[in-house]
Parts: C-alpha cells; structure tokens; sequence
C-alpha cells in the first residue's frame, strides 16, 4: 500500500517551485513544496502513487526550501560559501540532513559555489588589501573553502610570482603615509606592515633593501 497519493500539483509564486498536495495513508491531506529538478527526477504526476522513499525526499526537500526562504537575505548580501551557509543553518536550528538537502539544492541551482566564492574574495577583497598569498589562502580556508580549490584559485588568481611585486606596492603605499618621518622609522612601519599581510620576512627584506638604497642612491 503506498505512503501517499498526489491529488494535484500546481506551479508556486517562486519561480522554479511547485506546491503538491498529497493525501496520505490515515487520510490527511498534505501541502509540500518542491523544486521543478526534484519533481521531475520523482516523476510527480497527479494520481501518482507515493512509496516511503520518494515520501521522505519530499517532505526532506519540502524543509530545504522552507530553510532557503530563512536564507535569501543572506544569501543576497554577497556571495556565500558552503560553510557560511552551514553555518547560518545551525543557528535556525536546521539538522545535518537538513543543511546537507539545502546545500544540494543551492548547488544544483547554482547559487552555491565554492570556486566562485574562491574567485570573488581574491578579486575584489583580497586584492584592495594587498594581502600575501599566505594570508589569503588561511582566510579562504578559515571560510570552509576546501583546500584543492584554495590552491587552484591562487595559482589562477593570485600566483606566487607576483608576490614580491605585490610586497612592493603595499610597500610604496606603506611609504606615502609616512613621507614625512625619518627613515628609520619608515623601515619600521613598512616592515610591520607587510609582516600583518602576510609576506614572509625574506620578502620583506628584500623589498625594504631595493626601496631603501634606489632612495639612498638617489639623494
């Protein structure tokens, strides 16, 4: 004897959802909400009959999408990783199926994406701090981002190539906001402000000699 069987269905105001009205097997009539993908992976037609299995993945993602619509000012903010949204779950009280169904289900429509979250920080945050490549890759990870795609992005984004380049423009700019303190004192504050972006202390060795003697040199 089937667990359920669907009296109708229709399409929802949310574009993509449709709402589904079951009848159960003690009789009760219920209203769940699906997404088109999942309605047409179940074959959901009216006077379909309904089996235990297929019940529970409509009640599982009937909640997903109750959780996604908790979510859509979060998620509309800025681009979210698969932590941060896992994260906000727990805090409406979503269990770990629950945030495993809604993760599926942003993934699948593409609004969950580790690498474009990956690709976004180190373009438009990142940079605007020219942070080292160290400190960006412990950011990413402290931001749930999986480690073979933390080193995937920075070698496309962010190459260690570039990284004594991009000590000397923190440098330069470390240098314009202390023009007028004596040299010493410009060493120190541009070393400290290099080591808290992350460069290594031979990056920052190098860089303090070639802005400081092309300086000497040219007094």
């Amino acid at each position: 004897m089937p667990d359920a069987h669907v009296l109708r269905w229709w399409l929802a105001p949310r574009a993509g959802t449709i709402v589904l009205e079951l009848k159960t097997r003690d009789g009760q009539q219920r209203t769940f909400q699906l997404d088109a993908a999942t309605a047409e992976q179940l074959h959901i037609a009216t006077g379909q009959d309904i089996n235990a299995e297929t019940y529970a993945i409509i009640e599982r993602t009937d909640r997903a999408l109750q959780f996604i619509a908790r979510l859509e000012r979060f998620l509309a903010y800025r681009l979210r990783s698969s932590a941060e949204v896992a994260k906000r779950l727990h805090t409406l009280g979503a269990g770990d199926d629950d945030i495993r169904t809604v993760l599926e289900l942003l993934r699948r429509h593409g609004r969950l994406d580790d690498e474009r979250f990956a690709r976004a920080f180190v373009r438009d945050t990142a940079r605007l701090r020219m942070l080292s490549a160290r400190a960006i890759s412990n950011q990413l990870r402290a931001r749930g981002i999986p480690e073979h795609i933390v080193q995937e992005v920075l070698a496309m984004e962010y190459p260690s190539s570039d990284e004594e380049q991009r000590a000397r423009e923190a440098a330069l700019r470390a240098l314009r906001r202390n023009a007028s303190r004596p040299p010493e004192q410009q060493q120190r504050r541009i070393r400290d402000a290099l080591l808290r972006r992350g460069f290594s202390h031979d990056v920052v060795r190098r860089v303090l000699a070639s802005l400081f003697d092309s300086s000497s040199s040219n007094r």
